[in-house]
């Protein structure tokens, strides 16, 4: 449960600084803002929320079966 919380938070901070630092950057055309949510969203991909989570219970499932 800890590991998933630090996740979340880190998410969070994340989506803070993607907000802040992209989206309210009126120098940056909607083209850019766009790339970088496309590159934030492949960060987000490659290190899911959800991977220690299915780590966990597919090493559980393994034991119970």
């Amino acid at each position: 449960m800890g590991i998933f919380k630090s996740s979340l938070f880190q998410a969070l901070l994340d989506i803070q600084e993607f907000y802040e630092v992209t989206l309210l950057n009126s120098q940056k055309s909607c083209e850019q803002k766009i790339e970088e949510a496309n590159q934030v969203l492949q960060k987000w991909e490659k290190t899911s929320l959800l991977a220690p989570c299915h780590d966990r219970l597919q090493k559980s499932s393994e034991v119970f079966c």
